[in-house]
């Protein structure tokens, strides 16, 4: 069984070695052949332009599909990189075409960010000022992780819940200086790339839903 996962820098699991990525503990846990198709700062229409060739030719039997965190980003105020219909419409052809090709897929949430601010993490990368209705960076990504959930139940597509399997860990009492870069943990005003550990919960929660909706088998 093969599995691709076509995503952004999160799959690819920049700053991270290859064992510590959700794709590299998946293919341990299941025993699957793997193809990651992350590339650091993609969009939608970003990946789109090379899906044939990293995601398509390589005939993997299922899909895992991870965009939005650089989709939500805005290059002016209230002006995201990729426009939400546009996102959606994104969404939608990927999971046609692999539907087309006879490819399972499998879409993920984003995981919460550290939003900091002008000194530190999300903000002193992007301007506060710019993310305005909704107010917050925080919440775009919110916005745009319901417009997966909705197209993840418009295309009957699986659906792991990156987003909400974080948000139960911290009212558990858990901390997203635990699962994201920081400057404490790494040295780095990070606050969007996951840890070693903020990947291992990126694999739990994927791998619940390959256990439940698709026909793979742990070997450990």
């Amino acid at each position: 069984m093969k599995l691709a996962a076509f995503g952004d820098s999160i799959t690819a699991g920049q700053y991270l070695a290859e064992d510590e990525t959700y794709v590299s503990k998946l293919a341990s846990r299941f025993g699957l052949e793997t193809v990651n198709a992350g590339v650091p700062g993609n969009t939608t229409g970003q990946g789109l332009a090379r899906f044939e060739s990293d995601v398509l030719e390589r005939r993997p039997n299922l899909c895992i599909v991870a965009f939005g965190m650089n989709d939500h980003v805005n290059t002016a105020p209230e002006t995201a990189k990729t426009p939400l219909p546009q996102f959606r419409a994104n969404l939608t052809l990927i999971v046609e075409r692999l539907h087309a090709e006879g490819i399972a897929p499998l879409f993920c949430t984003v995981n919460p960010i550290i939003e900091g601010d002008a000194e530190l993490y999300y903000y002193s990368r992007h301007p506060r000022e710019w993310y305005r209705n909704p107010d917050g960076a925080q919440a775009w990504i919110d916005v745009y992780n319901e417009t997966i959930r909705e197209v993840a139940e418009e295309t009957d597509t699986p659906l792991a819940d990156i987003a909400l399997e974080w948000r139960r860990y911290l009212s558990a009492g858990g901390s997203l200086n635990d699962l994201l870069r920081t400057v404490e943990n790494s040295g780095a005003a990070d606050g969007v790339h996951p840890t070693a550990a903020g990947q291992e919960l990126f694999a739990s929660c994927i791998g619940e839903v390959l256990a439940a909706r698709f026909p793979v088998r742990e070997v450990r």
